[in-house]
């Protein structure tokens, strides 16, 4: 006996029933049980057809209730915390790996990263928008305006102690800058290799002298100790010399055209592009913005980390020195 009524089988219980037939010789004729036939009138009459039977509306119901609980049993790992905290997270630029690490790392919740793209997927076809807040991946692009020079009196990075790549200490930082619409604007991005936490300055120009003033101000905001500085050659961190005395760091240079070699910094600079894509103004964005996106990114879980966000491992060196 068939499981489930087909749309046949409907369509000869609304022309029965139109025949004022009774449902348990319905039930006889098709072979099925009175609390079948019974059950199939009850759910699935609509409220607005007064009580008479449809078989293309009744099709319908079934089929929307199947869909209904197949979704339920996909995704039944998935309730309104896990949904709200996907929602929360992709609108900060957070991708499902990295959601699905947090769950289970800080509450417990096991979902896999797959698990999530395909639920994100299932709300798209439901007519929701969440793919669009999912990370993409950048194109490489190559600078442009951005002038190389021997810089005076720089350091190679292969002369950088070993213990920078170690990442057993904080302190050992990678600098850069990211400029803005039409090089009109420019940060000054600064993450700590050990812990991966971010700071990021405005710069009032592209200039070594704006990096100093950038450098003055983070020293004063910040309560750990730099031990070393590594940049890039751009011209904007000729004052190196001055930014060492600031910090009272050692600062090195990577070799001309190596982003490799800072490839934290790098990286890092890409997901602040998730928040200003190229193009940004960065004079449009306020310094509250700018803090949001900094305390984001320091405070969102990590992969490399083992799902930990670069503050809780920053805590955890300053706790154990």
């Amino acid at each position: 006996m068939a499981l489930h009524l087909t749309s046949e089988d409907r369509f000869y219980i609304e022309k029965r029933r139109a025949d004022n037939v009774s449902m348990r010789a319905i039930a006889r004729e098709l072979e099925r049980s009175p609390s079948s036939i019974s059950r199939e009138l009850g759910r699935n009459t609509p409220d607005d057809f007064y009580g008479l039977y449809s078989s293309r509306a009744a099709d319908n119901i079934a089929k929307e209730r199947r869909a209904v609980a197949s979704k339920s049993k996909a995704f039944k790992g998935i309730d309104s915390f896990i949904d709200g905290y996907l929602r929360q997270s992709l609108s900060d630029h957070t991708s499902p790996n990295v959601v699905s690490g947090e769950l289970a790392l800080k509450h417990q919740k096991s979902i896999s990263e797959n698990t999530l793209y395909r639920y994100i997927l299932h709300c798209e076809a439901q007519g929701e928008s969440l793919r669009k807040d999912l990370p993409r991946r950048g194109k490489a692009y190559k600078r442009s305006g951005t002038v190389r020079s021997t810089i005076k009196n720089r350091v190679d990075i292969s002369e950088r102690p070993a213990i920078a790549d170690e990442k057993t200490e904080i302190g050992h930082v990678e600098i850069d800058t990211i400029v803005g619409k039409k090089h009109k604007s420019q940060l000054l991005t600064i993450v700590d290799k050990a812990s991966k936490v971010v700071t990021i300055r405005r710069l009032k120009s592209k200039s070594a002298e704006a990096v100093i003033e950038g450098f003055k101000d983070v020293h004063l905001s910040t309560f750990y100790e730099f031990k070393t500085i590594t940049a890039d050659n751009g011209t904007e961190f000729a004052g190196h010399e001055e930014v060492a005395k600031i910090t009272n760091a050692d600062v090195y240079f990577a070799k001309p055209y190596s982003p490799w070699e800072r490839g934290l910094n790098e990286h890092t600079n890409g997901l602040i592009r998730r928040f200003l894509p190229k193009g940004t103004d960065f004079d449009t964005v306020s310094d509250e913005e700018l803090a949001r996106i900094e305390h984001i990114l320091n405070t969102r879980g990590r992969e490399c980390l083992g799902f930990y966000s670069p503050y809780d491992i920053f805590m955890r060196h300053l706790n154990a020195a």
